[in-house]
């Protein structure tokens, strides 16, 4: 179980999202986090840098994306995250009879939780595709990180739903969780 501590709040990732919508400054759709063309985008873009002595100056709204975009340190309790979630992995790949094992993460609200987990979330997206790249003229790609919300009160149909929107399979018809799991 990993407890992280409480940080200062920050501008929220929608309203920086939206305000690079608002510019047209993306050359896609804006997809949510919660889909895998948006989780996509988000692993494989590069973390904003910093400006480095005797750049040229940034224009007003330059400087607004970047202290809008979450610029994640890898604090202690992240490295502890990563190390966790890393160790956790290697079971969880061979074992396919049982449960696999899991972590909680735990801490008072705003204590970056959903930040240190996109940014784990993130590095282990990159280091499983750049171990295992996906084969020439291959019509599937690998999905090794999903990121689904769970609502409050979620039930086992709840949660495969989620998936099954992250991964854009269609659930308008009705579908017992049994057809939707198959699905996914």
């Amino acid at each position: 179980m990993v407890n992280l501590r409480p940080h200062q709040q920050s501008q929220s990732t929608a309203s920086a999202e939206a305000a690079d919508g608002e510019h047209g400054d993306t050359a896609e759709p804006s997809w949510p986090l919660t889909t895998w063309q948006g989780w996509h985008r988000f692993a494989t873009t590069d973390p904003v840098t910093p400006p480095q002595p005797g750049d040229p100056p940034r224009s007003r709204d330059e400087r607004l994306a970047y202290h809008s975009a979450f610029v994640t340190i890898r604090t202690p309790a992240i490295s502890t995250l990563a190390t966790q979630v890393r160790t956790l992995m290697i079971p969880g790949r061979h074992q396919q009879a049982t449960a696999r094992t899991s972590l909680i993460v735990t801490g008072p609200a705003a204590a970056r939780k959903t930040t240190a987990l996109l940014h784990v979330g993130r590095a282990c997206h990159l280091a499983h595709t750049r171990k295992n790249p996906a084969p020439p003229g291959s019509a599937h790609t690998a999905v090794p990180v999903a990121y689904v919300l769970v609502p409050p009160g979620a039930t086992a149909k709840t949660l495969i739903t989620e998936f099954a929107r992250y991964l854009g399979i269609p659930t308008t018809t009705p579908h017992d969780q049994t057809q939707i799991t198959d699905a996914v």
